[in-house]
């Protein structure tokens, strides 16, 4: 998986582990107990979690926009399987800009 975390400047050494340990989410379905485990390590509680969550961005590096090349901006780890599954993606700008023409393979 080719995932690329983009901090904050404001990031310091620990929010950058929690935001690697919360993107190494496993897919198993159990995204709850996944946050539920992150709260206990790091002994926050989630509205901290998610937060420490927000000063970091991740991006899949091996799935670009069809017509711009930006990496596809990961909302949560459950998103890496579909849209890897997708045979093409196009960012929002690139849709906007195209006043709703490149839809294909959304």
């Amino acid at each position: 998986m080719s995932l690329k975390l983009i901090f904050s400047a404001n990031a310091d050494q620990s929010d950058m582990q929690l935001c690697e340990d919360y993107w190494a989410y496993g897919h198993n379905g159990r995204y709850v107990e996944h946050i539920e485990t992150l709260c206990r390590q790091y002994s926050v509680d989630y509205h901290i979690l998610f937060g420490v969550l927000a000063e970091c961005q991740a991006y899949l590096d091996d799935v670009h926009c069809e017509y711009c090349g930006r990496p596809y901006q990961l909302d949560v780890p459950a998103d890496i399987p579909y849209i890897r599954k997708q045979s093409s993606w196009f960012c929002e700008s690139c849709i906007s800009f195209s006043g709703g023409q490149l839809t294909v393979g959304r």
